[in-house]
Parts: structure tokens; sequence; C-alpha cells
């Protein structure tokens, strides 16, 4: 929300009444303004609207208004106040005027308060995909004064879209001063995130730290002591059901407005329905499976009525409900390409990586919000600015857009019937605990393996000692392998037996190296973001794996081995287009693999910290990205990345691959070879010619990675 300054230090201003005639001195009308914005600062929103409403008409005509920040500055935060008591034409009318006003003065500081503040706007009226769009437009632009302001409103955008974890990292990024926030509206919105990740007693904390600094009189007030009654609720001895537990959430996403009565009807309709039913046999294809909270309860409550075919449909919604919400890896815009080429810069000359990649996720989000809110997934969507008018009136998706994507087909039949001699495993999380659904030999089965704290506990014990490379395997990694393996495996390994496994993970377990857990070394492994994913991609088995055709070899400059890793393996591809030295540059990797069947990329590896799609594998000139990977009409069919982390973050939150394999798969590869952990230099080229001899001889990749790269820590990712 976004108050805008006083426009000059005053006491409050004199008593008034309707119909005085009182005096015109403009020092008393910006008093006035001053005493609105500190009203509204204060939560007493209807007396701000009533106040700047007579103010501005006291205005007109009077020499002060001719100052230029006066009138748009009283119209951009009379427009907030109207958007806060739920006046939402009139507050668009006068943030219109405010913009106009602003442009036409050049007041460029008002000018995106106004913007913000219509983004605002749209939130209030149901449209969080132009308010989060509007949001990243401002993010670069606006000064740190505001930046507060600004975190807040996109965090509460994205709550409202359900996305927690990611108005998470929006708010650990904001601006505080002293390295707390004392505004009510930031302690309430980090009051609903502590709600929805389960955090009760922090929740109710926040909550009542703003109830007891306003009073009754003020909208803070109230919200406050709405938040603080659904955090006690929650903490009650008995434990809410799965519908409660959503009721609750869908109420603490409703952004903050007088206006809120709870969730939306149709959301409300959805739980209605798991109430009444107890858990329905799958997902309905016409109602709202896309929210998260109604996911979770459609899976708790199948889950709880042992119909584990049932819980494989809500745990697939529940990883790909959000790919209409988040920018995957294709999404782009017209400045995401030059801020990219900023990033890369910044790489090579070791300048601030970090602030650029911020820059290009903003722009990226920005790009992804509009396309989505014009209903065109698919190119660049047109610029706009942040002040542009929004619909009155949320459109409804069209046939194609990104709301129509990931609409609830059954999955669990179709899967049941082409796995053959595999078994699937979906990892999912239910009330606390993480749960694997296999699906194996025409059934599906449910098994929980436990608190999501100890499981996560038993896989960061594993992972850790692999971070560091070269580091001898003791007694206490095989320890911690076996622990990991009883952790995430014990409960399956009795229904799997030794068969093949496909494996959809979660966002809980990270990107662990699956074929260096003991119970899975040799054991042909595919990872998959859903399993919609493998059947689509999945082929029938011919009498053989096909030899690979056009081969790609290339070895960036550094590490040392990996010049001498290609030269080999070109003995083994006689025919392969092999790019070493200078010629390993950028753009003829790129044209290289445009024209490949099979590829394979040897060098250093680097992935950013929350922006996966800027991973990147070192060339002879630069850096090259995941990014740079969308541009491509098309990709080899296997493609083989030796090189550290190229696996990292694939099973991210977005329920979409991303990184280096992510952008592979989703250009069109079908498999895709990589390493979620560091790759040690001695060694990996003998295990990758073992391993590219089994190809050249038929074997199948998944079996091949098994078999030759597993124990190094590489995955088989794709069908």
């Amino acid at each position: 929300m976004s108050l805008g300054p006083p426009t000059s230090p005053s006491a409050s201003p004199p008593a008034l009444r309707s119909g005085d005639r009182v005096s015109r001195s403009g020092g008393t009308l910006l008093a006035r303004v001053t005493h609105g914005v500190r009203l509204a600062q204060d939560g007493r929103f209807e007396e701000t609207v009533d106040l700047l409403t007579d103010t501005r008409l006291r205005l007109d005509g009077h020499p002060v208004s001719e100052a230029a920040q006066v009138v748009p500055g009283l119209l951009v935060n009379l427009g907030l106040a109207q958007i806060l008591c739920g006046r939402l034409d009139r507050a668009e009318d006068q943030l219109r005027e405010a913009l106009s006003l602003a442009e036409e003065r050049g007041l460029p500081l008002l000018g995106m308060a106004a913007g913000q503040n219509l983004g605002c706007l749209s939130l209030y009226r149901g449209d969080a995909s132009t308010a989060i769009a509007a949001f990243h437009a401002l993010a670069p632009r606006l000064p740190s004064s505001r930046r507060e302001a600004l975190h807040v409103d996109l965090a509460e955008a994205l709550l409202a879209e359900g996305l927690v974890e990611e108005a998470a990292e929006v708010l650990a990024d904001g601006p505080w001063a002293d390295g707390r926030s004392s505004s009510a509206s930031t302690l309430l919105v980090e009051s609903k995130l502590w709600l929805l990740r389960g955090d009760h007693r922090r929740a109710a904390e926040l909550a009542r730290r703003v109830r007891s600094g306003f009073g009754g009189g003020s909208l803070w007030y109230r919200l406050a002591s709405r938040l603080e009654r659904r955090a006690l609720r929650e903490a009650r001895p008995r434990p809410l059901s799965p519908v409660e537990r959503a009721e609750n959430a869908l109420a603490a996403r409703v952004p903050l407005a007088v206006t809120a009565r709870g969730a939306p009807p149709a959301r409300r309709g959805a739980l209605a329905s798991l109430a009444a039913e107890g858990g329905p046999a799958a997902p309905r294809s016409d109602g709202p499976a896309e929210d998260p909270h109604v996911v979770r309860a459609g899976l708790e409550s199948a889950l709880a009525c042992g119909d584990a075919s049932a819980a494989m449909e809500w745990a697939e919604l529940a990883r790909t409900w959000a790919v209409p919400r988040l920018p995957g890896p294709l999404a782009h815009g017209p400045g995401t390409a030059a801020l990219a080429d900023g990033y890369r810069e910044a790489l090579v000359h070791d300048r601030d990586a970090d602030a650029a990649a911020r820059l290009w996720e903003s722009a990226r989000w920005r790009a992804h919000h509009e396309a989505r809110t014009a209903g065109d997934p698919g190119g660049a969507p047109p610029a706009r600015q942040a002040g542009n008018r929004p619909p009155r009136t949320v459109p409804a998706p069209r046939p194609g857009s990104p709301d129509r994507v990931g609409r609830p087909h059954p999955v669990t039949g179709p899967l049941l019937e082409r796995l053959g001699d595999r078994a699937f495993l979906r990892y999912t999380r239910a009330a606390g605990d993480a749960v694997v659904l296999v699906a194996v030999a025409g059934r599906v089965h449910a098994r929980v393996l436990g608190p999501l704290p100890r499981v996560a506990r038993a896989l960061a014990r594993f992972v850790h000692p692999i971070l560091v490379p070269g580091r001898p395997p003791g007694a206490a990694a095989r320890e911690a392998a076996a622990l990991a393996t009883r952790a995430l495996l014990g409960p399956a390994l009795p229904l799997v037996g030794d068969r093949p496994l496909v494996v959809a993970s979660d966002p809980f377990l990270g990107d662990p190296p699956w074929g260096m857990l003991p119970a899975l070394r040799g054991r042909p492994v595919n990872l998959v973001p859903t399993a919609r994913f493998w059947l689509d991609r999945r082929r029938d088995p011919g009498p053989g794996a096909p030899r690979p055709g056009r081969v790609l070899l290339v070895a960036a400059p550094e590490p040392g081995g990996a010049v001498r890793e290609v030269s080999r393996l070109a003995d083994l591809y006689p025919g392969a287009r092999v790019l070493t030295g200078d010629r390993a540059g950028r753009g003829e990797v790129l044209a290289g693999l445009g024209q490949a069947d099979l590829a394979h990329l040897a060098g250093h590896g680097r992935v950013p910290d929350r922006s996966p799609m800027l991973a990147s594998v070192g060339l002879s000139d630069g850096p090259m990205l995941a990014c740079d990977l969308s541009a491509l009409p098309r990709v080899p069919d296997t493609v083989v990345l030796s090189t550290c982390w190229s696996g990292r973050d694939f099973a991210g939150r977005t329920g979409a691959p991303l990184g280096f394999a992510g952008a592979l798969l989703a250009a069109g590869a079908r498999t895709v070879v990589a390493s979620p952990v560091p790759v040690g230099d001695s060694g990996t080229g003998e295990a990758m010619r073992r391993f590219h001899r089994a190809l050249v001889g038929g074997v199948p990749v998944p079996e091949a990675v098994a078999v030759h790269l597993g124990r190094a820590g590489f995955c088989c990712f794709g069908a």
C-alpha cells in the first residue's frame, strides 16, 4: 500500500464543520492534506476519505493548487483510502487523474506512487496477475524510501495467488530499517505469511503487536484482530480438519480490505464439496483445482479416506497448480534478453551478479504476468506501463491461456497402463508428514515416511558431504546414505522390488543424487516433474535403443579435464562435430545444439540462488545461460551435461522443470543427463567414456546412467 508523504509538516488542522466559511489560506489546506495522510497511516481510512474529499473541493481555484505536487499528492492518497474503503471505481478515477497530472507536471515519483496504487486496485478487484506485473514494472525504478511499501504490496499479491514461499522471499528481501519494520501493513502481511506457513504463535504475536498500537476505529486494529483469531483457531488443542485448515488459509489470503469476507465463492464451493463428500474420488475438471489450499485439502482428505488413487490425482495437482502463476523455463519479454546480457557481463567482470539476477527475475515475472493477463502464454507480451487502465472485471481465461494449463485430467489410469515393469514414486507432503505414493503392478499405494523435518534432516546429512568435491566417503557418509535410503525408500522398497523407477520429487527433497543412494545403485531411475510429463514424453520401446545420429561434442576451456574427456569421446563418434578451444563459443554451441541429435557438453557449471534459469556453463567467450536455450527452434533428443550443478533446481516449487535440465526438456529434449551436485574433474572422463560406449552399443540412456554415472552423482532427467 502506497501512502504518499505529507506535502508539508504541520500539526493537526483546526476542527472544521461542513458548510463553515473557513480561512482559505494555503497553509490551512496543506495542513488538512497532511492530516489526511496521517489518518491513513493510522488506518482511519473513512475519515481520510471525508477529509481529503472536502479538501480537494476547497483546493479548486485556490492558488496553492497550482503547486506541482499538491493535487496529485492528495489524489494518490485519496485513491488508496477509497480502495481500502471498498469504493473501487471512485478510487480508479482519482488515481487516473493523479497519474495524468503527475505526467503532465513532470513528477515521476508521484506517477510511480499512482501506478503502485493502481496495482493495488487490480489486486482488490481480484486480478492479482495484473498487480504483480505492475509491481515488478516499478521495482527497478522506485527509490529506496518507497521500496518497503512495494515489497509489501507484491508479497500480498503473491499470497492472494497462493504463492506463499515466493511471498516469503519478497518480504525477506525487503529494505527494512534496522532489520525490522514497524509499519502496520508490513506486520499484517508478515502475520498472514506465518499463519500460512503454519507458525500460528508467530502469526498471533505479530497481529497482537499491531492491534495494541491502534484504537478500535482503525482498520489496522480490525484486521489484526481478525488475523489473531484465525491464528489462535489453528493453535487450539483439537486439530482442524483439512477442509477447516483450507478455509482458514483462504480467508487469510484475502487482501487487507474492509470489504473482505473470506474466500471467493468458487473456492468456498470446492471446499464445501470436499467436506460433504469426505474427499472426492478425483478432482473435478470443472472445479477450482488450481488453488493450492483446495488441492492440499483434497490430498489430505483422500489420504484420510484411504483412497491412494485419488491422492495420486491430487498430488499431481499439488505440483502443477502453480504453473500458470510462475514464470516457467521459456518465459521472456522485450527487456529480459538485455538484462540476461547484463548478468553475463557481471559474471565475467566479477561485479554484483546477484543484483543483476534480481533485475532479470523481476523483468521475467512482469513479462509472464502481462502475457497471462493478456491471455497469451506464448510470445513476448507488449510493453505496458504500470498505470495503464486495468479491466474493471477480471476477464475469463481464453482457450489455451496459462489459466487453462494444468486443468485436472485423470492421470492414474493411463499411468498404471503404461508403466509396464516399472514403478512410479510420487513424493508429496500432507499434514506435516512426508508421503510417497507408489504406483506399481496396477495399483497405487500410499506410505507415510514420517515428519517432514526428520526426513529433510536425513537427506541433508546424506547430501552435505557430497557438496565438497574430492572428499573420500568415510564411515559417517556411508551411514548417512543408509539413513537417507531408509527415510526416502524404506516403506516403498517392499512394493517396488528391483523394478526400474520413475520418480517425481517434491521441493522438500531438494535435488538429491538419487543414483548415490545404496538401494538405487545400478537401478535405472528417470526423474520427472509430474506423471503427466512422463506420459507425454514416454515412447514405446523398440527392439533396441537407436544408435545416436548427429553428435555434438563440446569442451569448454576449463576445467582441464573437459578437453581430455571430449577428445576421448570423439573416438566413439567418428562423424561428430567437435567444438573445443576458441571454437567453443556461445554462438557456435547454440547453433550446434540446434542441429544435433545427441550433445555432450563438458565445462564449469554454476547456478545462482533463486535464479535457476540463469544457470551457466563457461565457454570461450563467456557463460552460456540456461535462458539462452529458449530461443532455439529445436534441441537434441539427448543432452549430457558434464558440469557441476546442471541438474539443480529441477524439482523447484513451480511444478515446471527449471535450470539447464529443465530448459532443455521444455525446449523439446526427451532426456537430459546432469548432476545436481559438484562433479569431480578426475575420474569423470573415464566414467563418461564407459557411458557413451554403452549408448553406442544400444543400451538405453537410463540404464547406462545407472551403471556408469549414478555413483558419480549424475541423474537421468526426462523419459
